[in-house]
């Protein structure tokens, strides 16, 4: 309670100054081969008008089912390369409105299939002042953190195969703020990410009365992940308590999966 008191009583504008900062690039997508060496350049910005402080460290990654990527502490788990990465720095301090740059080296393990994945984590804090007393050290400080992840491939050695776990249709009744939706989980299969994009067919005694696009965002599943796609069905009334077929339809890279459910629309 308070922290929260603390911002909600801080000015915006000193907030702002404080905690403003990037990183660029956000997202590095890569492909290597068993044993290479590669390297790679991040950008961190103080976009405010403080003196941050930065510890930088490397951490696992994955993404839940509705795509977040969660960073984890950094393990030996297979297709987590962080362990077989280096920081020219793992922190310091900088002015407001300075860029530091970062580099990262990853030395792609022999033996190694399929894809790999790590992040670069920034926290951040308010560096403390110089001048401070000893009743500042129990003053609250402001801190935040920001992830550069790193998707990576070893080329030609990675496999992609999907399944459709499940499919369901949401309950009534139907509105506005909750529209008729088609529910597909994926998962892969696979020694290597995959960005998949898919449909619903709908038909009515064999015949095609609808079509609508699954939607997940960039639709990218990690090896053994998971991912819900969804899709919103706008012409479902004509259909009451009839019984339909949806055939969700998902295409990536080396392949196709397919998945068959029927259902009555109460």
């Amino acid at each position: 309670m308070k922290i929260l008191l603390f911002i909600l009583f801080l000015p915006l504008s000193a907030y702002a100054g404080m905690m403003s900062f990037s990183v660029s690039p956000g997202i590095v997508k890569f492909e290597t081969v068993q044993g290479s060496v590669k390297s790679f350049d991040l950008n961190f910005i103080n976009q405010g008008d403080n003196l941050l402080k930065v510890d930088v460290q490397v951490m696992d990654l994955k993404l839940d089912a509705n795509g977040v990527p969660v960073i984890s502490k950094m393990s030996k788990k297979n297709g987590q390369w962080g362990r077989f990465v280096k920081l020219d720095k793992n922190s310091f301090k900088l002015s407001g409105k300075q860029s530091k740059k970062i580099n990262v080296t990853l030395k792609t393990p022999r033996g190694g299939y399929g894809g790999g994945y790590f992040a670069v984590v920034f926290n951040t804090s308010a560096a403390k002042s110089k001048n401070g007393n000893k009743k500042s050290k129990n003053s609250m400080t402001i801190g935040g953190q920001i992830p550069a992840l790193f998707i990576g491939e070893i080329s030609r050695m990675g496999t992609r195969k999907m399944q459709v776990l499940k499919g369901a249709i949401n309950k009534a009744p139907y509105t506005e703020d909750n529209p008729f939706k088609f529910r597909f989980l994926l998962k892969n299969n696979g020694t290597t990410h995959a960005n998949v994009v898919g449909d619903v067919l709908i038909r009515h005694n064999k015949k095609v009365v609808g079509r609508v696009r699954l939607e997940s965002g960039s639709g990218l599943v990690f090896p053994n992940g998971e991912r819900y796609f969804v899709a919103t069905w706008d012409k479902f009334a004509k259909y009451a308590n009839k019984k339909l077929q949806a055939e969700a339809r998902f295409s990536y890279s080396g392949g196709r999966a397919t998945k068959k459910m029927r259902f009555i629309i109460k």
